[in-house]
């Protein structure tokens, strides 16, 4: 096993990582929300109105994921064990949205969202695994959060 400051680097790298993600997730959630509101529309099989492009319960729904966000946030910092096995497994399993896109482009499978969005959306859930894979591979090396196993163990 490494020793106790070989796994500080890799800890703060992935702490670095997943709040730059999140910040982008942000910034993109109010993105769509302002240029595009009917995506939320579509998410929440909502019908759109002319005379509301942004009806209440997409604000709340938006509200929600933002805090949502934030609390994943609260966890890495605190280091909470489920918040890191929630990410791993969202974001290895978000793999699925690629072969859903390409379904999707080919006129396979209809969701009723833009392609600027699906497009988009696959090339997140690329990322996504590369970083849940990255977090798996830590796991293993020095454990949950990249802290040394040693140092949890003693």
């Amino acid at each position: 096993m490494a020793g106790n400051g070989a796994a500080a680097p890799a800890a703060r790298a992935l702490t670095r990582v997943l709040f730059a993600f999140g910040a982008v997730a942000l910034v993109f959630l109010g993105a769509v929300y302002l240029f595009a509101p009917e995506i939320y529309l579509q998410t929440l099989m909502l019908q759109p109105s002319a005379a509301d492009r942004r009806p209440l319960i997409v604000t709340v729904f938006l509200v929600a994921v933002v805090l949502w966000i934030v609390l994943l946030g609260v966890g890495i910092v605190r280091r909470w064990r489920w918040v890191f096995w929630l990410i791993v497994v969202a974001f290895t399993f978000s793999a699925l949205q690629i072969p859903a896109t390409v379904l999707e482009l080919a006129g396979i499978l209809t969701v009723g969202v833009p392609v600027w969005y699906s497009v988009l959306r696959a090339l997140v859930a690329v990322i996504e695994m590369g970083v849940g894979i990255w977090m798996l591979r830590l796991y293993r090396r020095y454990g949950v959060w990249a802290r040394d196993r040693a140092a949890a163990k003693g």
